[in-house]
């Protein structure tokens, strides 16, 4: 499976230099941390990190993901379709995590 990732330099981010926006397939299932079920398809993600000497670092539970769209399995064709949805959503997740983590 397919994993898209990019990386955005951020100047005005606490702890983080970058942000990272992550499409990605998730099988869904139960959650034991939060109680929850999640459904199976395809999520985007956009979290803070800090890239350094060669190596990406985060913060746990930093960051936010939505859900795009469910399916019942992966396939190539529908993840490409999960990249073009994600392009219309990131703007929306990148001001909720440069809010959340601004830097003072």
């Amino acid at each position: 499976m397919k994993k898209h990732e990019k990386y955005i330099e951020h100047d005005n981010l606490k702890n983080a230099t970058h942000l990272e926006i992550s499409v990605y397939y998730s099988k869904g299932g139960m959650s034991y941390f939060s109680g929850q079920a999640s459904p199976r398809g395809y999520y985007l993600s956009v979290k803070p990190v800090t890239k350094r000497d060669g190596m990406i670092s985060y913060e746990m539970f930093a960051g936010y993901k939505k859900f795009l769209f469910e399916t019942g399995r992966y396939s190539d064709k529908q993840f490409n379709k999960a990249v073009e949805m994600s392009r219309t959503v990131e703007a929306e997740l990148i001001a909720a995590v440069t809010t959340e983590h601004k830097a003072a």
